[in-house]
């Protein structure tokens, strides 16, 4: 059977059982866990349920075996941030985020880490449902994150969502491929209130990276049998800039050169525009069955910048035209130039499933779900040249496309028997990586190869280069508990998946919790798990622009497939599925009904780690190599690398989260106080492949200790927030030449107020980084006018104040 008539017999299966469960007389009990999320209390004495780590019904995250944090809409809708990543790092410790400018794909989808893993082990859910990954694959973006393809999770606005859920433990053996750090799962609003809408306009105190905001969400009752409720976002966000003048450009206007950028390089945070939309609904099909559907679809503009090209870059050389004229890029560009860099992203999904009960066994539950994702980056460039067209070259190209798309099939069943349950179910997967040509003038060959091939910044992706993969995974697993006693619970988890490429994978998990005391509570899990590599990482070519031994001059960096024969050379092999073991012990302790603590130690071994090698220099047989083999502009290359297992590593840490709620005549306060401690070591590594510098960024270029501590005071009609968040000290070495620096920790300090002048309307001021803190400055950008590394763990745009306006109607 060929794989398209696998994947239409699998999607005719499902249909069938869907339509004949639809169909039959179905008269039971079934909980609806999504309404759950949207139905919390506003009673502090109510545990909301957890859908998360657990497949029991009723579960709270207090009862679970796991640590689940689980986060309202309120404190999810930031004061201060638009951005979902930001919102969340501030509300999770081990959450870390970087700045990222100028960094190819990497400042428009920047990678996150949880628990100090790249961002593609941690899994995200919406409405317990696989989302499906970015198409970026990333090639920058800091030690962590290079070769990780993960979700983008901003697309979904703060807005539509009922609640987050984060489960910090491996759950591979529940959910499969990526769950090693962790699970996020996004539960969308099910409320049928009506119209709830927010405008909000901010920026920075020096007046750049101006920022509105306009949000609604709207729900309503279908009938009397279900509800739908959408979501929209629009957003635009002014680039900032954070950087000094590159002293060789200082050089030519000082020299009087005309046209000379000023900064030659404007370190910051892109521009952006999106607008998103988001949707949730379902039908009850009778009392007890339900049939649901949920989606989003977003479009985002952003753009920033490349590295300055000076007037001793290679395409500035002097050429003979036909004519027997003399003609150089100087005529166009006298003071150089800096290439303008952006995309165009496009996000869509829709989920449809029927979940219920069978007639002939009550107790038994069915999910089946069916799902569509597709992420697509369209990248274009400005202000740049292909230098071997000489005058005939554009300055405007559209350099190529990514797209990521994924299909998933879900049959899940879950089947209580006293203080027994079991759950278990099937899960098929297709999923295609594609890479789309660029416009020919952005690879195409012309007169003047000696100047320098393709779009400078950026060569267009060639039509050997581009291409489609696919891959189809079928995977089968069982989750059960048990609660032997009140005071015990045992869970046991294990999951087959087979691959088509690379074939097939088993894991499990051990779960274990204890209430030693009314009020103490005992956990642990012990776990295996995997992420396979995905189709992008497998056949992804690309270039990118860094500068080494802090020299003014950039060089390019070919990304090559492993597949490629130059690849091979330097040491390239198949790559294979990353394999972790996760271990956690942690204790829940209920002082008093208001004051509660919990603490969790982990450990993550993963071995087989996906990631970039260290970077080959070229020589220029190697770059002839790279020609034939169809890598356009290699010859233009300085060095190349390609994606590797080439090494373990071990992450251990610590959680620790404190709650207390104050409740006197001045008002209702609340404390939270949220730490991490999170240590990585590579434990093994080819020193042939990955060199010490990698091996030092990998180790360190995250704080190891990271604090997050928030009051919150309401007294009538008057709500007063303060965060204070403390980031630990890092360091990180500089390309090439093997100098680390070491940054001092850092404390930022975020304060919000908010008039609820009606029942209906309320006004918000807030102001994040008060008292304006910069990171350190790095020692070794001074050559190109970089103030504050890449990698910074903390805003480099300093104070950011907002307003927010909400109306509810």
């Amino acid at each position: 059977m060929t794989k398209d008539n696998k994947v239409k017999t699998a999607q005719r299966t499902l249909i069938s059982a869907a339509v004949l469960m639809a169909l039959s007389n179905i008269n039971v009990a079934h909980a609806d866990d999504d309404d759950a999320s949207t139905k919390a209390k506003k009673d502090d004495n109510t545990e909301v349920i957890a859908v998360t780590g657990s497949r029991v019904a009723g579960r709270t995250a207090a009862d679970s075996a796991a640590p689940v944090d689980i986060f309202s809409a309120q404190q999810l809708q930031s004061p201060s941030s638009n951005d979902m990543q930001e919102i969340i790092r501030k509300l999770v410790p081990s959450y870390n985020v970087q700045s990222q400018p100028i960094s190819d794909g990497s400042s428009f989808v920047r990678p996150a880490n949880l628990r100090g893993l790249p961002p593609d082990e941690t899994l995200v859910l919406i409405n317990g449902k696989r989302y499906h990954r970015s198409a970026l694959v990333q090639l920058a973006g800091g030690a962590l994150a290079q070769g990780a393809q993960g979700a983008d999770i901003s697309n979904i606005p703060s807005i539509a969502l009922g609640r987050l859920d984060v489960l910090r433990d491996g759950a591979s053996a529940q959910y499969g491929s990526d769950a090693i750090a962790g699970v996020m799962n996004f539960v969308l609003r099910s409320d049928t209130n009506g119209w709830e809408t927010q405008a909000q306009y901010g920026s920075t105190k020096k007046g750049d990276g101006d920022e509105w905001k306009i949000d609604a969400d709207y729900g309503t009752a279908l009938s009397d049998a279900g509800f739908l409720n959408i979501a929209t976002e629009v957003t635009q966000r002014d680039r900032t800039v954070r950087a000094t003048q590159q002293p060789v450009a200082q050089e030519y206007s000082d020299e009087g050169l005309s046209g000379v950028p000023d900064p030659a390089i404007p370190w910051g945070t892109p521009r952006n525009k999106s607008k998103r939309l988001i949707w949730n609904g379902a039908i009850d099909m009778d009392a007890n069955r339900q049939l649901y559907f949920f989606g989003n679809y977003s479009d985002t503009n952003t753009e920033g910048t490349f590295y300055y090209r000076n007037l001793t870059a290679t395409l500035f050389n002097d050429i003979t035209l036909d004519d027997g004229s003399t003609w150089s890029y100087k005529n166009w560009y006298p003071g150089g130039f800096t290439p303008s860099f952006g995309a165009d992203i496009y996000d869509f999904s829709q989920v449809v499933g029927l979940k219920g009960n069978l007639p002939v066994l009550p107790d038994l539950n069915y999910d089946f779900s069916g799902s569509f994702g597709r992420n697509r980056i369209e990248y274009f460039l400005h202000n740049t040249v292909n230098p071997s067209l000489g005058p005939d070259s554009p300055t405007d190209f559209k350099p190529g496309t990514l797209q990521q798309t994924e299909k998933n099939l879900n049959a899940d069943f879950s089947y209580p028997i006293g203080n027994f349950n079991i759950a278990f179910g099937s899960e098929y997967r297709y999923e295609v990586y594609t890479i789309e040509e660029g416009d020919e003038a952005s690879w195409e060959q012309g007169d003047y190869t000696e100047l320098g091939i393709g779009s400078n910044g950026y060569p267009g992706i060639t039509p050997e280069e581009a291409g489609e993969w696919g891959r189809a995974s079928y995977a089968g697993y069982i989750d059960t508990e048990w609660d032997p006693s009140d005071a015990l619970l045992v869970g046991l988890a294990g999951r087959y998946e087979h691959y088509s490429d690379f074939g097939d994978t088993s894991n499990g998990k051990l779960s274990l919790r204890y209430n030693a005391t009314d009020s103490l509570v005992l956990r642990g899990t012990v776990s295996t798990g995997f992420k396979a590599p995905t189709p992008g990482q497998t056949h992804t070519t690309s270039v990118s622009t860094t500068f080494y031994d802090n020299s003014s001059t950039p060089v390019e960096v070919g990304t090559i497939s492993v597949t490629n024969d130059v690849a091979k050379y330097f040491g390239a092999k198949a790559l294979k599925p990353e394999k972790s073991t996760n271990y956690s012990v942690g204790l829940g302790w209920t002082i008093t009904s208001d004051l509660t603590s919990t603490l969790d130690f982990y450990r993550i071994d993963v071995r087989d780690r996906i990631g970039l090698s260290s970077n080959f220099e070229l020589s220029d047989s190697d770059k002839a190599s790279l020609e034939a083999s169809g890598v356009s502009g290699a010859s233009d290359y300085g060095y190349v690398r390609y994606f590797t297992n080439a090494f373990d590593t071990k992450t251990q840490g610590m959680d620790w989260v404190t709650t207390y709620n104050l409740h006197t005549d001045l008002g209702d306060t609340n404390f939270q106080l949220a730490a991490n401690y999170n240590k990585t070591d590579v434990t093994s590594y080819d020193a042939s492949v990955i060199d010490a510098d990698r091996k030092s960024d990998i180790e360190n270029e995250l704080p190891k200790t990271r604090v997050n501590f928030n009051i919150t005071h309401s007294i009538d009609v008057y709500k007063f927030d303060v965060g204070v968040r403390y980031y630990g000290k890092w360091k990180t070495s500089e390309d090439g030449s093997y100098d680390i620096q070491t940054f001092g920790s850092e404390v930022m300090v975020d304060t919000a107020a908010t008039w609820m002048a009606t029942d209906d309307f309320s006004l918000t001021a807030s102001v994040e980084n008060l008292f304006d803190n910069y990171p350190d400055k790095s020692k070794y950008g001074s050559s190109y006018g970089q103030i504050y590394s890449s990698y910074s763990p903390i805003s480099i745009d300093g104070l950011r104040w907002s307003i927010k306006a909400n109306y509810k109607f």
